[in-house]
């Protein structure tokens, strides 16, 4: 296998000169307990030429952001959702242009969550070695072993990469698929409203006001604080001990304690936690309103049946699989906007934009 290992800048500068308008590219990673991924390695093949690029050896990538945010320039990735957020945060920007084959086995048929080895077996009949997916990318050196593995992950992305557009271009599914593509890439690294981070916590229907309130404050808190400290969110305090505390509005270090919550949480933020729920508790005005579930509603049953029925029929005749057009939680958005938002022209929900709106939007 040939591929060129790039661990300094000069090298990376030469490797990045390239005609080159499609690129295959994974990452490599770890995101344990922070917030943020770390990168342990970046793999580019354009056709002819394999780099496997060493973030920790190299000191300045922006050769390769440069290509990455070409506009004339199209990167390949497979199920690229988690690269595209690392690349995001390390680049300042995603690439210019995302096609995800992921996406394109999923309008071709092929299966909606698709793995990589699993495609190139089905498309090329190559049975790939992922011994090393779980492999340490920030511990050097690099084995042989791992390098072949990271080169082989865009080698082989390029040829099945074209031979899913062909299909794709002989279906007339080309200009959905890069629709679809451009949705992904940039909901992920859509910046969340902390004051909205509560609504995803588990069974926040079940509280009160009162209880909504602290949550609210609290839940937006802890992602600040994870993006500050750089550390997974549960690590900062776990989320069942954000619900008792909602619950319970504890007063004081004592009131805490009863909840069952860590020393190293009430030692380190004790003192916070109970600031927050005082000014929750001292503006009522502002107490959110209660939670109602989507399945409560009296017609949800009926209207998700009848949406599935337009979605699979509007699906024969495009010729694609009902689950790309939509998933449950995409419906769920839908009713969510039509119901709770009361069909708020602030928020449009997934159904009614793009090709999506083309197949359905007159229908629902």
């Amino acid at each position: 296998m040939t591929y060129t290992l790039i661990t300094d800048n000069q090298h990376l500068i030469d490797a990045c000169d390239t005609d080159a308008t499609v690129l295959a590219l994974d990452t490599e990673f770890i995101r344990t307990r922070t917030f943020y991924a770390k990168p342990g390695l970046y793999q580019l093949f354009d056709g002819q030429k394999t780099l496997l690029i060493d973030p920790v050896a190299v000191s300045d990538l922006s050769p390769l952001w440069r290509l990455l945010h070409d506009p004339n320039r199209v990167s390949i990735l497979h199920s690229g959702s988690e690269d595209i957020e690392l690349l995001h945060h390390q680049s300042g920007a995603i690439p210019a242009q995302v096609h995800d084959t992921q996406l394109a086995a999923a309008f071709l048929g092929l299966g909606s969550q698709l793995g990589f080895a699993p495609l190139v077996e089905k498309l090329l009949g190559v049975s790939l070695d992922k011994a090393h997916s779980r492999t340490d990318w920030l511990a050097r050196p690099l084995s042989s072993e791992q390098l072949n593995y990271a080169a082989d992950d865009v080698i082989y992305l390029y040829p099945v990469y074209q031979m899913l557009m062909e299909q794709l271009a002989e279906k007339g599914l080309s200009e959905w698929f890069e629709q679809e593509c451009a949705r992904v890439a940039h909901k992920r690294v859509q910046v969340l409203d902390p004051n909205l981070v509560y609504l995803d916590m588990k069974y926040v229907w079940t509280l009160d006001r009162q209880a909504l309130a602290i949550l609210q404050a609290l839940c937006a808190w802890r992602l600040a604080e994870a993006r500050r400290r750089d550390l997974a969110i549960n690590f900062v305090v776990k989320e069942a001990h954000l619900l008792r505390i909602a619950e319970r509005a504890p007063r004081s270090l004592d009131d805490l304690a009863k909840l069952a919550l860590s020393p190293m949480e009430i030692r380190r933020h004790g003192d916070t936690l109970l600031k927050l729920v005082e000014q929750a508790l001292a503006n009522p005005e502002h107490w959110p309103q209660p939670v109602k579930r989507l399945i409560d509603y009296p017609d949800y049953k009926a209207e998700l049946a009848r949406i599935r029925s337009l979605i699979n029929a509007s699906a024969e005749q495009a010729g694609i699989s009902g689950d790309v057009i939509a998933s449950k939680r995409i419906i769920h958005q839908y009713l969510s906007w039509k119901w709770r938002l009361g069909e708020s022209d602030q928020v449009t929900p997934i159904l009614l934009t793009g090709w999506r709106k083309s197949l359905l939007g007159t229908q629902l």
